[in-house]
């Protein structure tokens, strides 16, 4: 049985080697709820290599709150550094804690603010992580097995969409319009 300080270990060894080359420094949220539901909850924050280039926070130890083993690690992109990113981070971790919660993809979380200050979007899309692939996405067996999954801001308008409709249609709105998923004031694709 893989202890949880191992896991912990691999969680971060599997961030720091998928973003090797970048500066991976530790943004860990440590107000409200989060440590008394993960006591070993981090997040970390990646430094694009060129501008442009997305800053992304990634979960370390959200995982853990799964007892069956498998459970979900979350990342975010961001045109910008900001703490805000740590804060959404320890919320949808929070939140996914709770086995009613659990968070899968195709899930929409409204979080009751905008997900940075000057964006209107104020909802999250639990996304495959499209930008990076199934290398980051499934981390090893040593690490639980963990999924990393991305969270993609959205609008109310699309969360509605992605409802009545399917995730696979919003994808091909998406797709079919090429969005910068890094300008938090793009417009909204329904």
């Amino acid at each position: 049985m893989i202890s949880e300080t191992e896991r912990l270990a691999a969680l971060e060894w599997h961030v720091r080697r998928f973003w090797d080359g970048h500066i991976v420094e530790l943004a860990t949220w440590d107000r409200g709820p989060i440590l008394e539901r993960i006591p070993q909850f981090m997040t970390y924050k990646v430094f694009p290599k060129r501008a442009g280039d997305a800053w992304v926070y990634v979960t370390v130890g959200a995982s853990l709150a799964d007892s069956s083993a498998n459970g979900s690690e979350f990342f975010v992109m961001s045109p910008v550094a900001d703490d805000v990113h740590s804060e959404t981070l320890a919320m949808v971790s929070d939140f996914n804690s709770f086995e009613a919660h659990r968070l899968t993809v195709g899930s929409v979380m409204n979080i009751g603010r905008p997900w940075m200050p000057t964006s209107m979007m104020d909802h999250l899309l639990v996304s495959l992580p499209y930008p990076y692939g199934p290398e980051l996405e499934w981390a090893s067996p040593e690490a639980g097995g963990a999924r990393f999954l991305w969270l993609l801001p959205i609008y109310k308008s699309e969360a509605d969409f992605i409802r009545s409709e399917t995730l696979e249609d919003f994808e091909l709105l998406l797709d079919a319009a090429a969005v910068n998923v890094l300008d938090p004031n793009r417009s909204s694709m329904v």
